[in-house]
């Protein structure tokens, strides 16, 4: 007799074999009959999970989006201070970025997939794309501002800059990576970034009448 599986894990499993179909093959040619085949199950079962193909893509989202930050290793205990905090994020999502680049290919479908269907006429796509980003910035920001608390350093008061300068910064390596991995010098390149944003915390917004 076959063991069942928790309605929770199978969800997991569909949106994880989801997430590598659309990296693989498309968000248009990742239909539910692929998507229950790459997780070795019925399709009944997807549909039982899912009620349609958009609601799994909204799920898939979710994952990529809001749980990113769930997915990462802790950060060790030796890390105390906003700048080793920065550094050792960096190294964190880095590594989860090269252990699972369908991941990263399957965000870039479908906020593209999200964009085109926003040029049309459909406002929530585009609020779609804008609540992915807002997530990033939400999990990277706290992580930065409790690390600065536990450490009785100040907050930046830019903290939205700094975080939005770095989700940028791993968007583009990770796009680099993706596209030819041999062109990416990892440490180098990270190491750039992490002083880059290090610096911005410095830069005083206040002072720019901005």
């Amino acid at each position: 007799m076959s063991k069942r599986i928790p309605a929770e894990q199978r969800r997991k499993e569909f949106i994880e074999a989801a997430a590598r179909v659309i990296a693989q093959e498309g968000v248009e040619r990742a239909t539910t009959r692929r998507i229950a085949q790459e997780a070795g199950a019925p399709l009944a079962a997807l549909h039982y999970c899912f009620h349609s193909k958009e609601e799994l893509l909204e799920a898939v989202q979710e994952y990529l989006s809001r749980d990113f930050a769930s997915r990462l290793p802790p950060l060790p205990p030796e890390v105390r201070g906003l700048e080793a905090a920065i550094a050792a994020h960096a190294d964190r999502v880095w590594q989860r970025i090269t252990e699972h680049p369908e991941e990263q290919v399957a965000t870039f479908e479908l906020l593209l997939r999200r964009y085109r269907q926003s040029q049309e006429d459909s406002e929530s796509q585009a609020q779609a794309n804008l609540e992915m980003y807002q997530a990033w910035f939400r999990s990277t920001s706290s992580i930065y501002a409790r690390a600065a608390e536990e450490a009785g350093e100040p907050v930046p008061n830019n903290l939205l800059l700094i975080t939005q300068l770095f989700i940028a910064g791993i968007d583009g390596l990770s796009m680099l990576y993706v596209a030819s991995p041999e062109l990416v010098q990892p440490q180098p390149m990270l190491d750039v970034l992490v002083r880059s944003i290090v610096a911005a915390c410095r830069y005083d917004m206040s002072e720019t009448g901005r």
